[in-house]
């Protein structure tokens, strides 16, 4: 199925590209963005996908937001100089364009658990997984985001916990309205003149906490779900991804922190009455090739002597996720205990980039010189630490996560998919079963 003889089955591990950027502008503040490729145009998001098809990865994830950031320093001026989360279009109109040069990769576009309707999303993924004949993923989040929460009608967001019980209602609306036709319900019987039988569609009739929705879906029955992507961190997130996910995006940090993850998710899976196997844990990491160790010495630290711009990007950024204005913090001080009701998960994992008491100027330093969910290395280095990573999580797999210009596409993947396949940790080719297969192919 998978271009793998048996005996290769078992280290293999899952690829895919996660643009933590969304559909916006790409490839912004890197030396590559001068070759002169058009950010607006899916051209440029085309090239890329045939890239991760013709590489082995299973899946391309477009994160999506819904404001234009202005926390850090109660100001937008960060957030527009870097073309940070601002500007951006909509992840689901991209789809048909990737679909249209794809014939594997899954596409999972981001949709929002607080804001879409579960009608119109039901309705919108139907649509598209007819068309796509069995690529289309979603991912669901659940926005934490007091700003984007204000272009929605809201003063702030809801409770935390309360989001996820509202996410819960809405993927199983969502899931019901595709239900709602049973697979036998159309007919197409041209000599009885019956297209389709109505004792076989059905109305939800759905009376929620959150959400009420008469339906059937008005759409045609789904030959097979679209698949469900989720990144929850807290006890909550893990409780939802476990119960419903089919690929869990993670951020830890070190092996133990995954494997302590990957074992969590796999415990909720479990408790929720499903296969843990059947739930893909995938860890996000931005790669660097370099073409030597000594040139990756000299990058990481070029990298920890933080220019103004790299301070403000990463500052900027965790306000935003966070809700939080770093810009009051003092750098030369150790960041003091953090909570909050948006991405708590992601405010963790960039607090513990350094050891405990470390100042918020050496937590940057860790970041931008590697640590983390970075990682600059010959594709060798790269490979050895995907390999002995996955081997001793346990699996499943990993996300590069980046720009999708050319420049960093073809950066990393041209020298460590060879390097990958040599290895048997990346696929050769994919079966016919679908994405959803795909991911369960090993």
């Amino acid at each position: 199925m998978n271009g793998q003889s048996s005996s290769t089955l078992k280290p293999m591990l899952h690829f895919g590209w996660f643009v933590g950027h969304g559909f916006g502008v790409q490839g912004w503040g890197t030396p590559g963005y001068s070759l002169g490729y058009d950010w607006q145009k899916p051209a440029l998001y085309q090239e890329a996908v045939r890239a991760f098809e013709r590489s082995g990865l299973d899946l391309f994830i477009i994160e999506d937001s819904l404001t234009v950031p202005d926390t850090y320093g109660g100001t937008a001026e960060v957030s527009l100089a870097h073309a940070s989360f601002a500007p951006k279009h909509d992840p689901l109109a991209l789809v048909p364009y990737l679909l249209s040069v794809t014939e594997h990769l899954g596409i999972v576009p981001t949709i929002s658990a607080s804001f879409y309707p579960p009608f119109t999303a039901a309705r919108l993924l139907a649509t598209l997984q007819h068309f796509s004949e069995g690529q289309l993923g979603w991912n669901v989040v659940t926005s934490g985001s007091d700003l984007a929460a204000q272009n929605y009608g809201l003063d702030q967001q809801i409770e935390h916990d309360l989001r996820y019980e509202k996410a819960e209602e809405f993927v199983d609306v969502v899931r019901r309205l595709w239900r709602s036709w049973e697979p036998d319900a159309v007919l197409e019987d041209v000599e009885a003149g019956r297209f389709a039988d109505h004792t076989k569609v059905h109305p939800i009739n759905h009376d929620g906490q959150f959400f009420k929705v008469r339906g059937p879906l008005n759409t045609a029955p789904l030959p097979e779900e679209p698949v469900l992507v989720q990144a929850g961190a807290s006890p909550r997130g893990k409780a939802f991804a476990g119960g419903h996910a089919d690929v869990a995006i993670a951020l830890a940090r070190g092996v133990d922190g995954m494997k302590a993850y990957r074992d969590s998710i796999r415990a909720e899976a479990a408790k929720a009455g499903r296969n843990p196997d059947d739930v893909k844990v995938l860890f996000v990491l931005k790669p660097t090739v370099v073409g030597s160790a000594a040139e990756g010495e000299e990058l990481r630290a070029r990298r920890r002597e933080l220019t103004q711009r790299d301070i403000d990007s990463q500052l900027n950024s965790i306000s935003y996720l966070s809700v939080i204005d770093f810009k009051q913090f003092d750098l030369d001080q150790p960041l003091p205990e953090l909570s909050t009701n948006s991405n708590q998960g992601t405010l963790e994992h960039f607090a513990k980039a350094a050891p405990p008491g470390s100042t918020l100027r050496q937590i940057l330093q860790a970041r931008s010189g590697g640590a983390g969910d970075s990682i600059i290395g010959t594709a060798g280095e790269i490979a050895d630490y995907l390999e002995e990573t996955g081997e001793a999580v346990g699996g499943d797999g990993f996300l590069f996560s980046g720009f999708v210009d050319p420049v960093t596409v073809h950066g990393v993947l041209d020298k460590l998919t060879p390097e990958l396949r040599r290895r048997g940790l990346l696929r050769k080719s994919y079966g016919n079963g679908g994405f959803r297969q795909n991911l369960l192919d090993f």
